[in-house]
């Protein structure tokens, strides 16, 4: 997303008397906007679709049905926030939570040890 997205919404917050503000996006940031962005108070979230996170992070793209169970489970989209002191990548992962992704987890392995019996 380029600065100008940035400098409206900055403009809008500070019009409203707001002391932050918050922009989402699907495609990243670039680095003009995620300077001013930490200028301004502007949080920046990006939003993954989950099979895209696991693909990204996958070595190997073998087939593993366990782990394609718990894409299936997992929500549907992943939300990370953005560190406006590293320009090139967001670094925090806010949705789903470890927690949620644990108990995914564990549903999961559930369920194919009872299959398995």
């Amino acid at each position: 997303m380029e600065r100008e997205k940035i400098v409206v919404l900055a403009d809008k917050v500070r019009s409203l008397g707001a002391h932050k503000g918050i922009l989402i996006s699907t495609s990243g940031f670039q680095s003009g906007a995620i300077e001013y962005a930490r200028q301004h108070g502007i949080a920046l979230l990006q939003i993954f679709d989950k099979y895209v996170m696991h693909i990204q992070a996958s070595i190997n793209l073998q087939t593993n049905h366990m782990l394609m169970e718990f894409i299936r489970q997992s929500p549907e989209f992943y939300a990370y926030q953005w560190n406006t002191r590293l320009n090139d990548c967001s670094d925090k992962k806010i949705y789903p939570s470890e927690t949620m992704l644990l108990e995914i987890k564990n549903k999961v392995l559930k369920e194919y040890n009872e299959d398995s019996k």
